[in-house]
């Protein structure tokens, strides 16, 4: 097994620059600030989380909760609970009270870290499929959302997060089908060699 403690600088590294003073004050202001901070904050703490799991593997901590994320492939963790967590904090009303009120963006990002870390959990009970699926569908759902922001805010001048004005609205979905676009792609034609299909 290779050595996760990359894993941990890289994930440590990423929630510095994520949760830092100035970060925080930028992502008030900016929507694109924001999407990208959050992002980044999850993707850090599920580097702590595969780094985590290898550690409790490796000294044989909580079998059981490691025994289970095998078994279910990672997917519980992975895309149950840290999917509803994430997802949950985008619904329009969450969203919009974790940009007004201070507590609810504490909340926010401390539930971020936790999604995170069970994310990267999950992560490390998954087959290289599902790895390349979960992958996949983070970038698919990501320029999903790119098509209905980008229609709302251009076309029928909606705006889901009003906390922001609708140029940032729209400027983000130009962003997130910038994410997926190259990543989308790629894990699209890997999933499928994993599967022996392509």
């Amino acid at each position: 097994m290779r050595d996760k403690k990359s894993y941990l600088f890289f994930g440590l590294a990423m929630l510095i620059a994520s949760l830092n003073p100035l970060s925080l004050s930028l992502a008030r202001v900016l929507e694109i600030i924001r999407v990208s901070f959050d992002m980044t904050t999850v993707w850090g703490a599920g580097l702590l989380g595969i780094w985590l799991a290898d550690e409790l593997f490796r000294k044989g901590y909580v079998k059981r909760l490691l025994e289970f994320n095998f078994t279910t492939r990672g997917l519980v963790l992975g895309w149950g609970i840290a999917g509803s967590i994430v997802s949950y904090w985008y619904f329009p009303g969450p969203f919009d009270l974790s940009v007004i009120l201070t507590t609810a963006r504490i909340l926010q990002l401390s539930m971020f870290i936790v999604a995170g870390l069970m994310g990267g959990i999950g992560w490390y009970g998954m087959t290289n499929v599902w790895k390349s699926i979960t992958i996949f569908a983070i970038f698919s759902m990501m320029a999903s959302m790119a098509e209905i922001f980008l229609e709302l805010g251009a076309y029928y001048q909606t705006n889901l997060y009003p906390v922001y004005p609708t140029s940032q609205f729209i400027d983000t979905a130009y962003f997130l089908f910038a994410m997926a676009f190259i990543p989308s792609t790629f894990y699209m034609v890997k999933w499928l060699k994993d599967l022996n299909l392509f």
